[in-house]
């Protein structure tokens, strides 16, 4: 089993880490487990905070010091104002990404705000002076690049590291365009990488999202909850997961793990109560249109009076050629609504007579460590919802969870603005929008949603049942078995909008599993790691009757025939045929009229269905998309039979590792992305997709867990835990948790450490 290197672990054995004499602020006992995971015991949540934050830190040093880095605004002081900035960045460069860290967040209202719930704030605290502890200590792996640290991680960074968190689905993505916008004639920023469009994560995936299932009673095994979580973020930079199990006798003892640099678990499982999460198709927030004053671009008018907007002098050091530091400093411009955007390719840009402000729901939000401390503490599905529903602190997520009495629950209980479908429509520039972002009208104080706060818990959508619900990033007029919400606003995701493959594939996979008789936990985690491709079961007659009518007047062509036909229509490994049909389907999925039967509501699982083969147009175009994919892989040298093993894999020091799985666009449950096909496979440097996945159900009242961290628990590449469990994704298994006491002490590489301060 792997050990972490210089750990002082040993059974039995405890390790202080302070000189004797000192007085203890932090204690905590960490006990070790198979794959690096640490189950933390504390007395409080001080204590508590600080195993958790020396654990993380311990194996994953450099990317918490760059996390802490970034989120200080201290990129450009250490590393260069001009080159991109890192992982979790999306876009922008490093001085475009310290100016909005230095300017976006008021750290005195945020601090004011934890300083008020003191549970909270001694766990922020503990786990910064774990975190700095595990920092302290000399470096036993390798050396850490460009990341610096300019004094020790306080509950500040930990804020921070939690704020950017809190925007990671609104302002962050659009923060370039925030520390650009300036009235005309005012030069942009200087160093400023050109033009910034977030990024696809990956050419054959998708942006950050999640499959969630959780099945009841009246379907399972046990006659118990059942819950599969299976979230798709990226596997490198600060939104990696990490593995953990925390534990306050008498008060709080969850397993599961959380995001980079949180101090609770986001996804996991105590003894009643397992959730996940999605991200959900909720609009966050919306842009306002000033009208600004004739001859005055940084005043606009609201309600006929004319308001200044606020100049915020952004100051950063920054590192010259020389190595000498300077200041570069920026005017931030903001008005009552939020700080402006200039964001070009949607025509939002500032002008003479108008300009835009960005209103951000989560920006000032204080409530997510609460409300996940709230959910780690739930012991029933129902007390897990009258959580969500008294904090309101989930960020850009829906809830779905599953308890040992068997209730299912799916909820989407987070921040959204107050715009209901009430709302008055004259508010909406060009009119309400559900495929966009609203863009408000900023000249009326009415249209101002900002001042009212959150859409009420009431108009939020939950669904409760015994039998089973699911979310695959799909509105949740659809949440399962049971008929979908009659009333669901259109700011949360609306009704009646088609469904994408994947989440057509998750209703197509569940009504299967369910037909088949009582639902077992290893037959649920099949559902994911099978790979099942539902594009080309939906495709199947199509190429057949291509293959079947066409001439094949070239070789080439008929041997792409002979391997679609003959592919088991997976994206396993050692399949055949899987890396031909996805570039066939990157093609052929955005022909128009492609499909026969159009989407019917009534039938959300099963249409558009049945390829038009017989239209002209598209019989045309299917056969130039397959020898447009037949060319893609001829030009890379690629056998049209190569398997997925040959193409898609992570490399590691000890050698490349295949990774099963493939996107949503094909209606893959298991997804992963990764870069454009080339000479060496898939670009492989961005993975994105299944990361923690997690499986729940209860026996003889207990809960039994599997779990699979597709990554491994820690970022440094000459750690035996940086890719363990990838060996274990590529086979297809899963990890069985210790929960239990006897099965940590039972755990063949149990270790103990006390660590304290």
């Amino acid at each position: 089993m792997a050990r972490l290197a210089g750990l002082f672990c040993l059974c039995g054995v405890v390790f202080s880490s302070t000189a004797s004499g000192r007085p203890v602020t932090y204690r905590a006992v960490v006990r070790w487990t198979a794959h690096d995971i640490p189950h933390v015991k504390a007395d409080d949540f001080a204590g508590l905070g600080f195993g958790a934050g020396y654990a993380y830190a311990r194996l994953n040093r450099c990317l918490l010091m760059e996390t802490v880095m970034t989120v200080r605004g201290e990129r450009s002081r250490f590393i260069g104002p001009d080159h991109p900035a890192g992982p979790g960045a999306r876009a922008g460069s490093n001085l475009e990404s310290d100016m909005f860290f230095r300017f976006y967040f008021d750290m005195d209202r945020l601090a004011d705000g934890y300083r008020r719930q003191k549970d909270v704030w001694r766990l922020l605290s503990g786990y910064a002076a774990g975190v700095d502890l595990a920092l302290s200590k000399p470096a036993a792996s390798r050396p850490c690049g460009g990341a610096r640290l300019a004094g020790p991680v306080t509950v500040d960074d930990v804020i921070r590291m939690i704020a950017q968190k809190a925007v990671f689905d609104t302002a962050l993505p659009l923060y370039p365009q925030m520390v650009r916008a300036a009235p005309p004639g005012v030069a942009t920023v200087k160093g400023a990488v050109p033009d910034p469009v977030p990024p696809a994560p990956a050419a054959h995936g998708e942006k950050e999202g999640s499959n969630a299932y959780a099945l009841g009673a009246a379907v399972t095994e046990g006659k118990t909850g059942l819950l599969v979580g299976n979230p798709h973020f990226p596997w490198d930079g600060p939104n990696r997961f990490f593995e953990m199990h925390l534990t306050i006798p008498g008060r709080l003892d969850v397993m599961g793990a959380a995001l980079g640099g949180l101090p609770m678990i986001n996804i996991g499982f105590n003894r009643d109560v397992a959730w996940s999460h999605t991200v959900s198709t909720d609009r966050r927030f919306t842009f306002f249109r000033l009208a600004l004053v004739p001859g005055h671009p940084d005043r606009y008018v609201v309600d006929g009076r004319p308001e200044a907007m606020t100049r915020r002098v952004v100051e950063i050091p920054v590192l010259t050629p020389g190595g000498a530091t300077e200041i570069r400093r920026r005017v931030i411009y903001e008005s009552r609504y939020g700080p402006l955007v200039s964001i070009e390719r949607r025509g939002m840009r500032w002008t003479d007579t108008e300009a835009y402000a960005l209103a951000d729901s989560e920006r000032r939000n204080t409530r997510m460590i609460a409300q996940w401390l709230r959910i780690d503490r739930a012991v029933s599905a129902a007390d897990l919802l009258a959580g969500l529903k008294a904090v309101r602190g989930l960020p850009w997520v829906n809830t779905i969870a599953a308890d040992r009495l068997g209730e299912a629950l799916y909820a989407d209980e987070s921040i959204v603005p107050d715009l209901p479908d009430d709302a008055d429509l004259s508010c909406f520039v060009g009119g309400r929008s559900p495929e966009g972002v609203p863009v408000m009208d900023g000249a009326r104080s009415a249209c101002d949603w900002t001042r009212r706060g959150v859409l009420p818990a009431r108009e939020m959508p939950v669904a409760r049942t015994t039998r089973y619900v699911f979310n695959s990033n799909n509105s949740p007029w659809i949440t399962g078995a049971e008929p979908g919400s009659s009333s669901v606003p259109e700011i949360v995701g609306g009704k009646g909008a088609p469904l994408g493959l994947r989440a057509r594939m998750s209703l197509v996979s569940l009504r299967r599993l369910t037909a088949a008789g009582p639902v077992s936990l290893d037959q649920a985690e099949h559902m994911i790691l099978d790979s099942r491709n539902y594009a080309a079961e939906l495709a199947a007659p199509a190429l057949a009757a291509l293959c079947g009518t066409e001439p094949h007047d070239r070789p080439v062509s008929a041997e792409a025939c002979r391997v679609l036909l003959a592919w088991d229509r997976t994206d396993r490994p050692d399949s055949r045929g899987a890396v031909l049909f996805r570039a066939f389907w990157t093609r052929a999925h955005e022909i128009p009229d492609l499909w026969r039967v159009p989407f019917d509501p009534d039938a959300p699982a099963d249409t558009p269905c049945g390829i038009a083969f017989a239209r002209a147009s598209v019989h045309t175009a299917l056969r130039q998309a397959l020898e447009g994919a037949v060319d893609e892989l001829t030009r890379f040298h690629f056998p049209l039979s190569a398997p997925l093993s040959r193409v898609q894999y992570r490399a590691t020091g000890a050698g490349a590792i295949p990774v099963p799985g493939g996107s949503g666009m094909e209606g893959i449950l298991n997804v992963v992305g990764f870069g454009a096909l080339g000479g060496a496979g898939y670009a492989n440097e961005n993975i994105m997709g299944t990361s923690y996945l997690l499986a729940v159900t209860w026996k003889k009242g207990r809960p039994v867990a599997d779990a699979l961290l597709t990554y491994g628990q820690s970022d440094d590449p000459l750690l035996p835990a940086y890719a363990d469990q990838t060996d274990l994704f590529s086979m297809g298994r899963m990890v069985r948790l210790p929960f239990e006491e006897s099965a940590i002490r039972q755990d063949p590489s149990f270790a103990i450490e006390e660590v304290r301060q």
